[in-house]
């Protein structure tokens, strides 16, 4: 069995209480409300973002039922492509690291 990480995820309410800014990704008629800084994402959202495991890293920002709603859409490689290309523009972030 694998070792089982604490979540650290926070719902939005317990966001907002520790002053955590977010912003509402809008994307196919669904909206995605994430940390609107990639410094408030979780330890466990950038290390899978760095080891290159981009759906784990996109589940860890997400909340649960926000994760359930994208899965209820059965998408594939290209769409959560799609997605994080949303959430780039939207969160101002370019490929040269800003």
């Amino acid at each position: 069995q694998g070792v089982k990480m604490p979540q650290d995820r926070k719902t939005p309410a317990q966001a907002e209480a520790e002053g955590i800014e977010t912003v509402d990704i809008e994307w196919r008629g669904h909206t995605f409300t994430v940390p609107s800084d990639a410094d408030d994402w979780t330890v466990e959202a950038m290390m899978a973002f760095e080891s290159g495991l981009n759906a784990h890293g996109l589940q860890a920002i997400l909340e649960a039922d926000q994760w359930a709603d994208l899965m209820s859409m059965k998408p594939r490689k290209r769409d959560l492509m799609d997605l994080f290309d949303t959430m780039a523009k939207t969160l101002g972030l370019d490929g040269s690291g800003n």
